[in-house]
């Protein structure tokens, strides 16, 4: 009788313990996937692929990065939202995901209810380079250029709304010119096309450009940040050329499914942390003079409530989408 009455108390024990787990205590269990909502050989490819397989050894489990561009970032963006909330789905995410509420007001899902905010991961300062067909060797040249012909110059960008675009927007804003710009779904048509000649110039991140600056394809002649890359320290900023306080940078960050439970958030964050702060990551993205700075959820969620606020007032929807309502 007492070992009947002791196997029961123990079976009780044990289904309480079951009922009180911690979602996060098993996690991950199986494979974890990153969507990039860009086609594969750009920026956001490039971000991913530098610490994902670091986030696979802290995590131990394998970490597949899956591309999926298309309608400036909703294609990628949507199959996330659609996912399960258990933490084996997540996007990573740049400025497009505070633009396209009010680029795009038909979108699929809400901005940002659908998710449920991980962790800002990496900001840097863009190139911007221009073809070697072009005649122009700095940003006065260039601006003289496009002010002696308006919409002439073109400047391939990630799509409206892309931090590549919103550079565009505030550099022909800080400069009074008129630059026509050519969408992509990612930076890297973007650049090929720069280095054939087929557009003027472009924005981007270093690690795109490097291949084409070596091989003499495409100039550089200034970045983007307040302060010279380490990668080319010999290139001035576009303030020091005239336009002081200029400044456009990239962030990335990881959302999951809303819904996704708070304890599995912090495990990814603290994976994230653990794996950007390896040496290999570091070396791997010194090419983009990526600056590393995990935040907490709650940083991250109010980062971007501030973007969204921020671009609702600078960004109106364009022509196009206002007749698709």
């Amino acid at each position: 009788m007492y070992r009947k009455v002791s196997a029961l108390l123990c079976g009780m024990l044990l289904g309480c313990s079951a009922v009180f787990a911690s979602p996060a205590d098993n996690y991950p269990e199986r494979p974890i996937r990153i969507v990039v909502p860009f086609v594969a050989g750009g920026g956001g490819d490039f971000i991913a692929r530098a610490w994902s397989d670091k986030f696979s050894d802290t995590l131990k489990q394998p970490v597949i990065v899956e591309n999926r561009g298309g309608g400036n970032t909703v294609v990628g963006t949507e199959l996330v939202t659609k996912a399960a909330p258990d933490g084996y789905t997540l996007l990573l995410v740049s400025p497009t995901i505070s633009t396209n509420p009010t680029l795009l007001p038909n979108l699929p899902y809400k901005t940002p209810e659908a998710f449920a905010p991980v962790g800002q991961v990496i900001t840097y300062a863009m190139g911007v380079a221009v073809s070697s067909a072009l005649p122009m060797n700095n940003i006065a040249e260039l601006v003289a250029f496009a002010k002696k012909n308006p919409g002439k110059l073109t400047t391939a960008t990630s799509g409206e709304g892309s931090a590549t675009d919103l550079a565009a927007e505030l550099f022909m804003a800080a400069t009074d010119t008129k630059i026509t710009k050519i969408p992509y779904k990612g930076a890297g048509q973007g650049v090929l096309d720069v280095a054939s000649g087929h557009v003027d110039m472009l924005f981007t991140g270093m690690s795109q450009l490097k291949p084409h600056l070596d091989s003499k394809r495409i100039k550089l002649i200034a970045t983007s940040g307040l302060e010279r890359l380490k990668s080319a320290p010999d290139t001035p900023t576009i303030a020091e050329q005239g336009y002081p306080g200029f400044q456009a940078v990239v962030w990335w960050g990881v959302l999951a499914p809303a819904g996704t439970p708070k304890e599995i958030v912090a495990k990814i964050n603290e994976a994230l942390r653990v794996s950007l702060s390896q040496p290999e990551v570091a070396k791997r993205l010194a090419v983009i003079d990526g600056v590393v700075a995990v935040s907490s959820p709650a940083e991250f969620e109010a980062f971007l409530q501030k973007e969204i606020a921020t671009w609702s007032k600078l960004l109106k929807p364009s022509d196009s989408n206002k007749a698709k309502k």
